[in-house]
C-alpha cells in the first residue's frame, strides 16, 4: 500500500514536469481560458487530468506515490506564490499583465482579438457589473485571473 515502485525523487520530477507543462499551456492560451470555464473547458480539464495521471505516478498506485505527488504540487504552488510575492518580475511572468479592453467607452478591438474576447462577452461583463451603456464605461480591464473588471464614469 505504501511501498513505492520507483525512487521518491522520480515522483517529484514527474509531478513538477506535468505541473510546469500544464501551467505553460494555460498561460500560453490566454487569460480568458482561466477566468471563463465553460462546459467544454471542464471536459478538457477532466480529460487532461486522466491523461497525465499515469505520467505523474508512472503507473504506481500506492498511497506513498500519491502523497509524494500531492506534496510536490502543494509545495510547488507555495514556492511560486512566495516568489511572486517577493519578486515583481516573477509575478509578471507567472500571472501576466492586465489588459485594457475599454477606455472612455471605446473598445480596443486589437486586444479583444488577441485574447479571443467577443463583443457579446464584453456586453455580458458590463451587464454583470450593472452597466447599461458602453459609453458610460471609464475603464474595463481583462484581469490576470481572466475576469473583466469595469469602472463606470
Amino acid at each position: 500500500m505504501w511501498a513505492l515502485q520507483n525512487p521518491w525523487w522520480e515522483y517529484v520530477i514527474r509531478s513538477g514536469s506535468v505541473y510546469a507543462l500544464v501551467f505553460v499551456l494555460l498561460r500560453v492560451f490566454g487569460k480568458k481560458q482561466i477566468g471563463q470555464l465553460g462546459p467544454f473547458d471542464l471536459v478538457l480539464l477532466l480529460i487532461m487530468s486522466e491523461a497525465v495521471s499515469s505520467a505523474i505516478t508512472g503507473g504506481d498506485n500506492s498511497l506513498g506515490a500519491a502523497a509524494i505527488c500531492v506534496a510536490t504540487f502543494v509545495l510547488g504552488n507555495y514556492l511560486l506564490d512566495f516568489l511572486s510575492y517577493k519578486f515583481r518580475n516573477v509575478e509578471r511572468v507567472l500571472d501576466g499583465e492586465a489588459r485594457c479592453l475599454i477606455t472612455d467607452g471605446v473598445i480596443d478591438m486589437n486586444i479583444c482579438e488577441r485574447e479571443f474576447i467577443t463583443l457579446e462577452e464584453i456586453k455580458t461583463a458590463l451587464r454583470e457589473h450593472g452597466v447599461k451603456d458602453l459609453k458610460s464605461v471609464a475603464l474595463a480591464m481583462l484581469e490576470t485571473n481572466g475576469k473583466i473588471s469595469v469602472i463606470e464614469k
